[in-house]
This record gives C-alpha cells, structure tokens and sequence, in this order.
C-alpha cells in the first residue's frame, strides 16, 4: 500500500465483485432441463391424464420463472459487492454501505463452528465470510410494493447472521478478505487519532464525586 510522505496512506484500490456469468449459464442450463423433463411426468405417471399434466404445468411454470431469475442475473452486469473506503457494500443485505466502523469482526466460514440448529435453519455454501455487526444496519427494500414486502422479511432475516457467499459471485471470498483487510488497515491508519483518544478515554477511571 503506497504512501504520501506529507499525508496519510493512499487508500487500496476498491474491489467490485459482481455475478459470476459462468455459474449463472450453467444454472440456467440445468433449470432448463429440468422444464424439459417434467414434460415426461404425463406419459409415464399413473392415474387421470389431467392431472399429471396439471401438476407437471406447475412445476415447468416455477422452472421457468427460476430461469428468467437466472437469465436476469446473467446478463446483469452491477456491482454486487463493493468494498472501498467507505466501507462494505453487499446488495443481497440491502442496507446501502456498512461503515468500518460498524463493522466488529470478520471471519472466514474456515473459522466458524455452527451450532446444529444453526446449521440446520441456515444453510450455507462454503467458503463464506460471517460478519458481525456493532449495530445491525437498518434494511432499505429497493422493490416496489407488494415485492417490498418480501424482501425485507428476507433481508431482516439475513442480517440477523449476514455472510457473504462466494458462489454466484465472480470474485473468491479469500481476495474479499484480503480487499477488506486492506481496507481496514488504511481506515486505523487515517483514524489513528481518534481511535487513541476513544481508548484512552475507556482507560481513564472515572472523576470522583464527593
């Protein structure tokens, strides 16, 4: 990380991480095919004819709504994560940018023991980063209503315990964690002061009171 000799250290270079083009392809491709099977449910089911066609239209309708999902993702091209200075942006959190300061520790899915009803509730692709916040940030929906709605159940329910998964994204978690050490690293460095007058000032017994 370079420096200025008569200011403060340069900050790193941002990292954008967006879809993974490849992933999104081959997700497209097997939802694809798995519309494509359930045609077969009709000619091979036992019992009325209209029925299994009935239950066979329900699920080729989801798969294809998945795919149009997919498709959307694939051809999206927007940051989905997004650490620079200011702090770390995740769009699946939607809360805007976390501040550092918000931010009270990192760890990688390596480094973490889940409880078996954790684990069993919430379920999660390794490798993964687990954050925790100082103060949960407030949920920001960006759909219109009734769609709202939904996402912010869904996001209020993520932050609870936010991590950033690496699959689906085209940026390994290991270079995130990189970026956002750097990261930190420049923002102690350019709040040094402050941080030693807040330490300090915990250190410091409290005045006496007659």
């Amino acid at each position: 990380m370079a420096s200025d000799e008569d200011g403060p250290a340069t900050a790193p270079e941002p990292l954008i991480a967006r879809y993974s083009q490849r992933v999104q392809f081959w997700r497209l491709l097997a939802i694809l095919t798995l519309a494509a099977m359930c045609l077969i449910i009709p000619f091979t089911a036992k019992g009325p004819v209209e029925d299994s066609w009935k239950f066979a239209g329900v699920l080729i309708a989801a798969a294809l709504i998945w795919a149009i999902v997919t498709f959307m993702r694939l051809q999206n091209r927007n940051p989905q994560v997004l650490i620079d200075e200011n702090g770390v942006y995740f769009r699946e959190w939607l809360v805007g940018t976390v501040p550092w300061e918000n931010i009270e520790f990192i760890a990688h899915s390596s480094q973490v023991r889940r409880g078996i009803v954790a684990s069993i509730t919430r379920t999660r692709k390794k490798p993964y980063l687990l954050f925790k916040f100082a103060e949960l940030p407030k949920v920001r929906p960006t759909a219109p209503i009734p769609f709202s709605w939904l996402q912010f159940v869904r996001a209020e329910f993520a932050i609870q315990e936010p991590i950033m998964q690496q699959y689906g994204l085209d940026t390994p978690v290991n270079d995130i964690l990189t970026s956002i050490q750097e990261h930190i690293a420049h923002w102690q460095i350019v709040h040094e002061p402050e941080i030693a007058a807040l330490e300090k000032a915990n250190q410091e017994p409290p005045e006496k009171t007659e």
